[in-house]
This record gives C-alpha cells, structure tokens and sequence, in this order.
C-alpha cells in the first residue's frame, strides 16, 4: 500500500479537497464543457468533458462494447447523486483505458457519490491521469462515497503504475467488487458501510478502521494465496463496518485511531500479513524500532500489541492530528502527515516511498540523519518541514501555501533510479528501497509559493 495521507484527510473532514438514446440536460455543453445529466443518456462515442454530474434518477451509460477504442474524458469532479447512476461498461476481451479522469496532480479531482446512487464499472480500464508514469510520475485521487450510495465493479482494471484510487466509504454506503484489479486501489472502511470482495483476479487493499475502545482482532490465514472472511462489529466497540471476502487476496490494513487500542494475532505468514496506519495519542509520544517483518509482544505500549503477525515490506504510516509531540527513532516509515498542531522528530531511520506531509497550522516536522525516499514532501498553512543531513532519492518538495517552508540543511540529494520491472520497487524482506515507482526518476524536484531553501546540500543547484 502506498499513501493513503488524502483518504485520512477526508476522514476528519480537511481534505474534500455522443449519441443519445433520449433527450439529456448538458449545462453548458458536452464538448469541453461541464456535463450535467438529468435524463437518461446512452454515449458510445469518445467525448471529453469538464465536470461530470449525473442526478435525479438519471443513468448515463458510457457504452464501449462495441467500440473499445472510444475513451470518455473528464477534466474534472464526477459527482454522480439523489438516485442516479453512472454506467461504464467495455469489452472485456478488449479492454483499454476507456474511462480517465484527467488529474494534472494527485488529488486534483474527486469521484462523489451520494444519496442512493451508484457507479458501475463493467470490463472497462480506468485511469486517474490522462499521462503517463514518466512524465508526471502516479497521480492519485480519491472516491468518496457517502450516504446510501453504491460502488460496483465488475471485471474492470487501473493502470496502478501511473494510477491511484483510494476509496472511501462512509455513512451507509456499500462496494461490490469481482475479479477486478485495482479499482479501488486502496478501500477505507468506515462508520456503518459494507464491502463485498470476490474473486482470485481481484486486486485491491484494505484499511480497516478502529475508532476506539480496546479490539481484538484475529488475522486470516492468507497463505493458501486465496481466502475467506466475514468480519466486523466483534472487533471492537468501535466498529460498525461489515466485511466479506470470498477467495480472494486483497492486502490488508488497519489504522487505529487515537482512541484506539489493539491486539492483534496473525499465523506469522511471509511476506505479509498486514499494514499499520497509527494515529498518535493526544500524549507525547517515542515510537523506537518501528520495522517490517515478524512482529511479536508490544510494539507500542499501552496502544498495539502483534502476537505472530508478519508485517508486509511496506509497514508502517503514522499520522498525528493533535498537538502532542512525537519522536521516532530508528524506525522505518512509509508515511507521515500531521494534520493537527502537533510536532514530530524522526531520527536514523528509512523512510519509504508515499509522502512526508506537515499540514496542520503551526505543524512541524523535523527528520534527522535519515534516508528519504518518499514521492512528495510537502507543507501548507504556516507548517514548516526541515531535513538535517539526509539522503533524499529524486523527492518532490511541495509548499501548497505562501506561509509553508522547507529547509534541507546538509545531507545530499541523488537520482530516484529509473523504473526496473526486473525487481521490485522494495527489498520484500528489509523494505529498503529499490527505487520509488510513484515519482518520475531522476533528481529532487521543488514547486509550491512557499518557501524552499537547501543550503550545503550535495547536488542541490536551486
């Protein structure tokens, strides 16, 4: 699993960052424009749009199984409501990229769906960018469904190489996937909604949230490859999502929350069991020797215990959403956001491949003598984020507000190495990066109006 930083985001309310079989309302125009649906509508020609919105009863069918070169484009939201539905459906013997949502940079656009409505993907490929890897590196954005609404998928796929959909489910909303690749990419269960998931060629991620009270969590035993498990309300008070998964093998994670604790037991299976997403407390905090691999006893007191549970390559993403300070020592990390006004000191540790994000209003985050190679590293508000003697692999600096700072005091920056598909983008054992398959090669990159200064740092020519 990669970031799931926007998705956590969302979750506490910061980020909500043609033929035609009968007459359709398109305010103010289909051909660039917005696109507003009203009535139902069948399209089975190529056809680029601004911001797509289908509503009332309305269902608007993408139709491509005839003609699986057509590709549908939205340069915008898709907000599909009330009780209307989006249709995409292809060929699946001759599968492309038949529906983009044209993301310039991850979490540009957003998918919304609300009331009872419903998407369905059909034997048809998806993309979140209209580039490619190369060019802008993978582009992610997010789903959110809310209220009652409805996901299907069925026999679809994403390019998840230049490709990221994490998808959020809340209220009473509800997913159903079959033998389908990456659509969502990563699925955050949360508040009362349902995900269904079917099929040894489905592949997905999941992050399986635990809001509070002490939970007790028995593992699936995954190393038969293809598995069954109906989980839910007997974790723990906290947790009202329902869970089934049928002979599959998505990837699975929990983030526990600051008033969460858990236990969790595993069948020691290699390489990977699980992911963990922490939230620190509303205490100051020292995390030591957060790793990968084989976990057993207390890894964080009072808060987790992992009793023979097999961490993936990938392990650990921490946030902090309150003002308490934390220290992480000798650890390694794929992500770390602080959305509150908190602080957080990383010291001699290996940082991953998702992001590095200071976000929170008089947020910062300090990270000694370390080794980055994260895809983006970013601030907003009046957040500051200063590196002290790393190594940084080809990382994108972002300061998204005029008062955000980064400082790169000593250390030195190096390429991120190009795209190798002869191995993998991580040692699935030590978790040490090969190279970062989220952002193009090459050096570090800067952009943003804040502030971004690098001073005595190796190859560092701005």
């Amino acid at each position: 699993m990669r970031s799931n930083l926007a998705s956590v985001l969302f979750c506490l309310g910061v980020l909500v960052h043609l033929s035609s079989c009968t007459s359709t309302s398109v305010e103010p125009g289909a051909n660039g424009g917005d696109l507003v649906v009203s009535e139902n509508r069948t399209i089975a020609t190529s056809m680029t749009v601004g911001n797509l919105t289908v509503k009332g009863s309305a269902i608007l069918t993408i139709d491509y199984t005839s003609t699986p070169e057509n590709v549908f484009v939205v340069v915008g939201n898709v907000l599909i409501q009330d009780a209307a539905q989006l249709i995409v459906k292809g060929n699946q013997s001759l599968m492309n990229d038949g529906f983009i949502i044209a993301n310039e940079f991850s979490s540009q656009y957003t998918i919304t769906t609300k009331g009872t409505s419903v998407i369905r993907l059909e034997n048809i490929g998806l993309r979140t960018q209209a580039g490619t890897v190369t060019e802008k590196g993978n582009i992610y954005m997010s789903h959110v469904a809310m209220d009652r609404s409805a996901m299907i998928i069925d026999g679809a796929q994403l390019d998840h190489e230049s490709s990221w959909l994490l998808g959020n489910f809340k209220n009473k909303s509800t997913l159903t996937i079959t033998n389908s690749v990456h659509i969502p990419t990563e699925i955050y269960l949360n508040d009362s909604c349902s995900v269904s998931i079917t099929g040894t060629d489905t592949k997905t991620g999941l992050w399986l949230s635990l809001t509070s009270g002490a939970n007790t969590m028995q593992l699936p035993d995954v190393s038969s490859g293809a598995w069954s498990w109906n989980t839910g309300a007997a974790i723990g008070p906290g947790v009202h999502w329902s869970l089934s998964v049928v002979n599959s093998n998505p990837g699975l994670g929990v983030q526990l929350f600051p008033a969460a604790t858990a236990e969790i037991t595993g069948h020691g299976v290699a390489p990977k069991e699980l992911t963990i997403g922490y939230f620190v407390s509303a205490s100051n905090e020292v995390l030591d020797n957060l790793h990968v691999g084989l976990q057993n006893g207390v890894i964080i007191p009072g808060r987790l215990t992992l009793n023979n549970v097999h961490l993936g390559p990938i392990a650990w993403q921490v946030y902090s959403v309150t003002s308490a300070s934390l220290t992480i020592n000798n650890s390694t990390i794929n992500e770390i956001g602080i959305i509150g006004n908190g602080s957080v000191t990383v010291n001699n540790s290996l940082l991953q491949l998702a992001v590095l994000a200071s976000y929170g209003q008089n947020s910062s985050l300090t990270v000694n003598s370390s080794e980055v190679w994260n895809q983006s590293i970013e601030t907003n508000s009046n957040a500051q984020i200063t590196l002290n003697n790393c190594t940084i692999y080809g990382s994108q600096f972002i300061t998204r507000s005029a008062q955000s700072k980064i400082s790169i005091i000593g250390g030195s920056f190096l390429n991120n190495p190009p795209i190798d598909r002869s191995k993998p983008p991580i040692d699935m054992i030590t978790g040490y990066p090969n190279y970062n398959p989220f952002c193009a090669p090459g050096p570090p990159k800067k952009s943003g109006a804040g502030v971004i200064s690098c001073t005595g740092v190796a190859n560092c020519n701005w």
